[in-house]
Formats: C-alpha cells, sequence, structure tokens
C-alpha cells in the first residue's frame, strides 16, 4: 500500500487492485469532514483502511463514501467499507443503488464481463444496509473549508458513470470516463465493457471534458494527471482505434476476442500487470463487438 500526496487536502491511497501495485485508488478528500472517492474491490478495503490509520485518520472521521459507477472495481468494497467506517454514508448513482443492497445479479455479471481468469481477483460484495445508500446523481457535497465535490454525469463506459468535480483545486475525479493511464505499466485505453456500454455517450462525454479546461484529472487507474488536454486526446484516438478494429473484424467474419485484443493492446503473458491487461482489453473488445453488432441489427 503507497499513499500518494496529490494536494493539500487530497491524498490517494493505492489498494492494490486486482492484487497489483498502481492499478488502483481511493481518494481521500478532506476539509472540515472527509469523504472517500471510490472503494476498489472488498480484497482492497484492508489496504485503504491501513493506508487511512497511516494518515491518522480515524474510522468515525469519514463520513462520505462516493461511487463513479457500479463496476466492482470502483464500488465492490462499499458494504465491508461502511462496516468498517460506522458514520459514512455510501454515494452511487440512483439507478444502480440496488445492486449494492441486493448484489446478486450484479456479481454473476461481472464473472462473466471479467472472465475466469480475473474473477478471482475480485473478492465478493457485502450487501449495504438501504439506510446506508445515497443518491450521488445531483450531488453537491460541502467539506467545509472551501472543499466542494459536485456530480457530472459522464456516461458512455456505463450509463450510472459519475465523475466529482473538486471545487477547491478545479480537478475531476473521473473514474473510468476517458479509461485507464496506468504508466507504470504502460498501459492506457478506454475501457468499454459489457453489457451496457454506450459508444455515441462515450465519444460525448469525452469531448464534453476536453471542453472542460479542467486543469487536473483524478483518474481511478491511476492516479492523478496534470497533462490533461494529452491523456483526453489519446483517450479519443484509443477508442476510435478500436472502433476500426471491430468494424474491420465484423466485415471479416472474425470474432476472435483474444485475438482481437491482442492486436489492439499487445500485452506480455506475464508480469505482474498481464492479468489486468487481459481481462480489461478483451472485456473491451467484447463490449464493442456486442454494442456494435447490436446497433447494425437495430438494437
Amino acid at each position: 500500500m503507497e499513499l500518494i500526496p496529490v494536494d493539500d487536502h487530497i491524498v490517494a491511497i493505492d489498494h492494490e487492485l486486482l492484487g497489483t501495485p498502481g492499478v488502483g485508488v481511493s481518494y481521500l478528500v478532506r476539509g472540515e469532514s472527509a469523504a472517500l472517492i471510490e472503494t476498489g474491490t472488498s480484497l482492497t478495503v484492508p489496504q485503504t483502511l491501513a493506508g487511512l490509520a497511516r494518515l491518522g485518520v480515524p474510522p468515525e472521521a469519514i463520513e462520505h463514501i462516493l461511487c463513479t459507477h457500479i463496476h466492482m472495481d470502483h464500488a465492490g468494497g462499499a458494504g465491508y467499507l461502511a462496516a468498517a467506517l460506522p458514520r459514512a454514508a455510501v454515494y452511487i448513482h440512483s439507478m444502480v443503488g440496488q445492486h449494492l443492497v441486493d448484489p446478486s445479479r450484479l456479481l454473476p455479471s461481472v464473472r462473466r464481463a471479467v472472465g475466469e481468469e480475473a474473477w478471482p481477483l475480485h473478492g465478493d460484495i457485502l450487501p449495504l444496509p438501504a439506510e446506508r445508500l445515497r443518491a450521488a446523481d445531483g450531488l453537491r457535497l460541502d467539506l467545509g473549508r472551501g472543499v466542494t465535490l459536485e456530480a457530472i454525469a459522464t456516461p458512455g463506459h456505463s450509463p450510472d458513470h459519475l465523475s466529482f468535480l473538486d471545487h477547491r483545486s478545479g480537478g475531476l475525479f473521473i473514474g473510468d470516463a476517458a479509461g485507464i493511464t496506468m504508466d507504470r505499466w504502460g498501459l492506457a485505453f478506454p475501457v468499454t465493457p459489457v453489457p451496457s456500454y454506450d459508444l455515441e455517450a462515450h465519444r460525448a462525454t469525452i469531448a464534453r471534458l476536453r471542453a472542460m479546461g479542467l486543469p487536473r484529472l483524478y483518474v481511478t487507474h491511476f492516479g492523478p494527471h496534470d497533462d490533461v488536454a494529452f491523456q483526453l486526446g489519446r483517450a479519443a484516438e484509443r477508442l476510435e482505434q478500436l472502433v476500426a478494429l471491430v468494424d474491420e473484424a465484423l466485415a471479416a467474419g472474425d470474432a476472435d476476442v483474444a485475438a482481437l485484443a491482442a492486436r489492439w493492446l499487445p500485452y506480455p503473458d506475464d508480469g505482474p500487470a498481464a492479468v489486468v491487461a487481459r481481462s480489461w482489453s478483451q472485456m473491451s473488445v467484447a463490449g464493442m463487438l456486442r454494442y456494435t453488432t447490436k446497433r447494425r441489427q437495430g438494437g
């Protein structure tokens, strides 16, 4: 577990998502009260709690847990974190909050999406008591000392995806809205997962973010980035590369997801981030194939 200073009121906790450093963070944001943004999976919760302890933040000091969307690497640890942080409410888009209270449908969906190789790295979901759940859409959360977090709809990667604007720094906690940028592992690409990926919404979200003039992105996978124009431009470019790859594959009658993913994102067969690269690239190719096929069929 590594602590990454981000700003005078923000620290990133590398909770070693999927068993690998440099893949996922939870952000601690402090004003007069404190919030965590992103939970990681259930398996990352001990690392996040250890990070809070190292920072001298007692469990009762965390009053808010904000999730950008329902995927397990962003919200799967919510129930366990809520149990360990007794005063914290959990915020997520109202269209998906029920899946944290009753995760029975979410778990098999995630397993299908990430594949059997990566599935054991995702842990489980502890059902969240309904009274701890809050709707994040439309949220404007005043933490005091000039620290305010505002939810902004950023759909595409998933329909429920929200980003959170930090009005003090001007930076945006972006979740997966523009993809991943994991410099330690040389991985940077948009993630386009099944079952509810929406290309047109994704394109519109990236275009909107590019027009906002943001000074900084706080990326869940991974860390703060000041080169905003470069990151968003690369995300748009890599997205169109994936669109072209899938269009060509469908024209050729080629639906070999693993082979297409290896063409789009060449990756080593071993090493700490290999499972992440395989799972997320194949998930993205499968998502774009499904989206494109459904659109062509009028679905």
